[in-house]
């Protein structure tokens, strides 16, 4: 699956309604893990997904035209476990539980683990749904995602976090998200290093808090 590729708009043939049909495609997004995380990207194909999740190849062409709409749905529904992690976060933030520098910190660091930290097959899924998820739904869920850390900014009221203005908010959220992503498209070994992790957090810290005084 080397690039470049055509992206996906709608990676189902058909969307799963009734308890068996969620259970199948849930079998073969298992399979497709197991595959790419013990095999690699070499092993993933439509064949051997069916076979390890001990279907015919007939029941995976019922639900996905290709492994590569697969790569996206897996993809899409990752991204839509994420955001809501986020939103947990975020609403516990705002209810005072931890300060706002601790849940930029954890904000980060869910972004860096969502990319595949120490995980093979979330790393090859990261890779492999930039290049072929469709780039109006990439940028949707950027822009959701900046509008969710601005209504939590909002609902704060902190004096010492102001509201990002519009383009801080854009250039942060594609700054970090373009360099996690860059870190799973390399490979790098930048995504196993706390480091990375720390100079992501200066960075967007360093713009929109407001140092007492200041």
């Amino acid at each position: 699956m080397a690039p470049p590729r055509d992206t996906v708009d709608d990676p189902l043939r058909k969307k799963p309604s009734q308890t068996r049909a969620l259970r199948t495609v849930e079998t073969l997004f298992e399979a497709a893990v197991r595959i790419l995380d013990s095999e690699g990207e070499a092993g993933f194909t439509t064949n051997r997904i069916a076979e390890r999740a001990g279907f015919s190849i007939g029941t995976l062409y019922q639900y996905f035209p290709s492994k590569e709409a697969i790569v996206v749905a897996m993809v899409r529904r990752h991204r839509d476990r994420v955001l809501r992690e986020l939103d947990v976060m975020l609403d516990r933030c705002v209810a005072g539980e931890y300060g706002p520098e601790q849940a930029l910190r954890l904000y980060i660091r869910t972004i860096v683990d969502s990319f595949g930290r120490g995980q093979r097959a979330q790393r090859l899924l990261a890779r492999l749904g930039w290049q072929l998820d469709a780039p109006a739904a990439i940028v949707a869920a950027m822009d959701d995602g900046a509008e969710r850390i601005r209504s939590a900014i909002a609902r704060l009221d902190d004096p010492l976090l102001p509201v990002p203005d519009a383009p801080t908010l854009y250039m942060l959220t594609r700054a970090v998200i373009g360099a996690v992503r860059s870190a799973a498209v390399e490979e790098s070994a930048m995504l196993d290093d706390p480091r990375f992790e720390e100079a992501l957090f200066r960075m967007v810290w360093g713009l929109v808090h407001r140092p007492s005084g200041g």
